[in-house]
């Protein structure tokens, strides 16, 4: 085998030569994965990669605005924390208008991947999970006990936490109760064996 054809057959990370060069030149939506913005030359390659950067920036934008407004408690919204993540959720997406024009397409498109899939996380984020005080975590029931919702229980019942006290104080009356039982079961049991002895 001459050393030219060996050379183009040697693996490269699992792979050869002649795969990689077929990832290479794979193409999505009619643009090369290895081809950036500077790259192409038909106008539909522009509009594609500057669709998937549009995207890329909306997803993130729409996060970060989700995340500042509705996951943030009203009395952290005048530090200037806050106000620093503010200007994050404007200066990120700027950022992708920026490097989008320069990386290659396939990165672009791992990056869109992966904002939908942290946008959706957010969703959940949100919807189970939202922040004490903030307006997504005001906007959802905390009460699935006696049917009550909201953050604050209506007048004259006890709140949630008491509630679960009480329980949690019941369920320990019945198990030293029961212990109790128990320990005078096996105590007459032990008696009743010693008089069977004699």
């Amino acid at each position: 085998m001459p050393a030219s054809a060996a050379g183009n057959a040697e693996p490269l990370s699992g792979i050869d030569r002649v795969m990689a060069g077929d990832i290479e030149s794979s193409s999505i939506f009619g643009v090369r994965i290895a081809d950036s913005f500077g790259t192409v030359v038909s106008p539909q390659s522009h509009v594609v990669i500057g669709v998937a950067v549009a995207l890329m920036c909306l997803m993130l934008f729409a996060m970060q605005w989700l995340l500042i407004h509705r996951n943030t408690p009203k009395d952290a919204m005048d530090s200037p924390q806050f106000r620093t993540q503010k200007l994050t959720a404007f200066v990120f997406p700027a950022i992708y208008v920026v490097s989008g024009g320069t990386l290659p397409f396939g990165v672009l498109l791992y990056w869109l991947t992966n904002n939908l899939w942290n946008f959706g996380q957010t969703l959940c984020q949100l919807r189970w999970f939202p922040a004490p005080g903030s307006e997504a975590g005001s906007a959802r029931p905390n009460a699935t006990m006696s049917g009550r919702t909201g953050t604050a229980p209506p007048s004259g019942l006890p709140s949630l936490e008491e509630e679960r006290a009480a329980a949690a104080r019941e369920e320990a009356h019945v198990r030293r109760e029961r212990e109790k039982s128990v320990a005078s079961r096996n105590r007459r049991q032990r008696k009743n064996v010693q008089l069977a002895k004699r």
